[in-house]
């Protein structure tokens, strides 16, 4: 079962190891100065620690973490969350990812990997998803590991912003995306975007654009302005 933290402890793996076979791991659920520090998890499900429902002040130290996609979320429904990680190695396909709007995420000496098993699936090690507006993140002394089509940071936020190791080089900024029932794929350019939509399927800006050349629609789509410009 997701084992729940909803009060401000601290959980001490002592150097234990916790293998999850639920859909998350960890719920931080609500939790005001929580910590889980010293713990080695394997995550079957799809999440390893997720904080949710309001959670702040989230510290997670000297962990290293699995899981099937998403190692470290921060969901929409937290928020303005404040989540500390630092002394860790986690791995998975979005492997830092924040959808939380106003968060504020720090990642320092660790080492992040994302490892995508499939072809053309876009994931990140460190992302900042649509949702969440004004958003930061902040990673300083990270080794950020990347296989396939995995890339180092997305940034698809609206007023978000990613740091690695001082600088925004490494990140990659999306303009569009298609969603696809409760997920979403984001696109660095419109025109990406237009390519990869199917029939019938909508592209919708996230960011005002800049075009140097003709943008071509040349099948059934809906191009969603967004308000964008």
């Amino acid at each position: 079962e997701i084992i729940t933290i909803d009060k401000a402890i601290t959980i001490d793996g002592n150097g234990k190891k916790l293998t999850s076979t639920a859909g998350r791991a960890i719920n931080v659920d609500g939790a005001d100065g929580a910590t889980i520090k010293n713990l080695t998890i394997d995550a079957k499900g799809e999440r390893a620690i997720n904080v949710i429902q309001g959670a702040t002040n989230v510290t997670i130290e000297n962990v290293t973490a699995t899981a099937a996609n998403y190692t470290v979320n921060v969901a929409s429904s937290a928020a303005n969350a404040v989540v500390a990680v630092k002394d860790s190695d986690l791995t998975g396909k979005n492997v830092v990812n924040v959808a939380a709007a106003n968060a504020d995420v720090t990642v320092d000496n660790t080492t992040i990997t994302s490892i995508d098993d499939s072809s053309a699936e876009g994931y990140s090690a460190i992302c900042l998803n649509k949702d969440a507006k004004g958003g930061k993140i902040v990673a300083t002394n990270v080794t950020i590991n990347v296989n396939d089509d995995s890339v180092k940071a997305t940034n698809g936020a609206e007023n978000g912003t990613i740091t690695i190791n001082g600088s925004t080089e490494d990140v990659d900024v999306d303009v569009a995306y298609i969603s696809y029932g409760d997920n979403y794929y984001g696109f660095t350019t419109i025109e990406e975007a237009i390519a990869k939509a199917k029939e019938g399927e909508t592209v919708v800006l996230m960011r005002d654009v800049t075009a140097t050349e003709i943008i071509t629609i040349d099948k059934a789509i809906t191009i969603d302005g967004n308000g964008k410009k």
